[in-house]
């Protein structure tokens, strides 16, 4: 193996000992051979070690860490400051990939001299090994930073996962970026390495496999990944104002804040009614809107590092010492 390989794929790990031999198959038999893989072993308690050290004992191409438990950011920004490859991946331990995925995200970049690159993903199904494409309209080209940026942030052309793009290393160092410890991270993040590249280069191909499982973050929104979607966008428009762009995607920032406002509104709601608890339903909702009003108004000052949110959710459901059970009146039967 060269010293310097070309790409480094960072793959955090953390109870996937079902999903992991498949996903770093998929990396082991690429046709683009010039690559590590940082398997960061998250302290996970199930199976999952023993897997990855199989594969690093075959082969040399595979590197393995352990770490104290910090989440799936904190695996990510360890993988990035030991990364040795000119170019950066991201695989989910859960997920897999074509075999062409770094190929073709590769001479993507290295075609187009484009610091990132783009392909289209699949939602894949384990229990039935059905993949069904995620619509959309993206075609295969380049797009000037600019046009992709609103793209991403508007969440229609693109998303700002981390996982179904190529960066340039340099974008992560130069820049002292790095993944936010927060729900929603990618959010947080995908904007601010965008706006550092010099163009997008994008692959139509669906060559990467995304795992539908039950308990995904927007499947479970509790009151702290609500806040934390609206943290995510309160980070975009913190970024963009710092650098003085706000004006140039003030348009987008809030077209996505209004599609936010809208999922959190039926997360509320759902939560809620899960919970058969409806005493703060009307506090959150309206917290919901003061929150959208303050990142689409002239209020906003931008702040440095990471913004809070200005206004707390309350997690509904009862607490069991709370529940009280029903009294019924008692009747005497022999009472004349």
């Amino acid at each position: 193996m060269k010293i310097t390989p070309i790409i480094s794929i960072i793959v955090p790990i953390y109870k996937v000992e079902k999903f992991l031999r498949r996903c770093l198959k998929s990396i082991q038999y690429q046709t683009f051979p010039d690559f590590e893989v940082l398997l960061i072993d998250d302290d996970s308690p199930d199976k999952s070690a023993a897997i990855a050290k199989e594969f690093c004992r075959r082969d040399p191409r595979f590197r393995y860490f352990h770490k104290e438990n910090g989440g799936l950011s904190d695996a990510r920004n360890y993988g990035i400051d030991r990364a040795k490859g000119e170019y950066i991946a991201f695989i989910d331990s859960d997920d897999h990939v074509h075999r062409d995925f770094l190929k073709t995200l590769y001479e993507a970049c290295r075609d187009n001299n484009a610091d990132m690159a783009y392909c289209k993903f699949m939602y894949s199904y384990f229990n039935t090994g059905l993949k069904c494409p995620r619509p959309s309209k993206a075609r295969t080209g380049v797009m000037s930073r600019d046009d992709a940026l609103i793209a991403l942030i508007t969440d229609s052309m693109f998303q700002s996962y981390a996982w179904n793009k190529l960066y340039r290393t340099s974008l992560f160092r130069e820049n002292g970026i790095r993944y936010p410890y927060m729900f929603f991270e990618d959010i947080a993040t995908s904007s601010k390495l965008l706006h550092k590249s010099n163009k997008l280069s994008v692959s139509a191909k669906h060559l990467y496999y995304y795992e539908k499982r039950f308990g995904s973050i927007v499947g479970t929104m509790n009151a702290e990944k609500i806040s934390d979607y609206w943290r995510s966008i309160l980070a975009q428009r913190n970024y963009f104002e710092s650098v003085g762009e706000y004006d140039k995607f003030r348009e987008a920032i809030c077209h996505f804040a209004k599609k936010a406002h809208l999922i959190n509104i039926y997360s509320i709601i759902r939560q809620h009614v899960l919970h058969l608890d409806f005493r703060k339903m009307k506090y959150n909702l309206d917290t919901n809107r003061d929150i959208f009003r303050y990142i689409t108004s002239d209020e906003f000052k931008a702040v440095e590092g990471l913004p809070e949110v200005p206004y707390k959710f309350v997690q509904p459901g009862r607490k069991k010492q709370e529940r009280k059970t029903k009294k019924f009146p008692v009747f005497n039967d022999t009472e004349s």
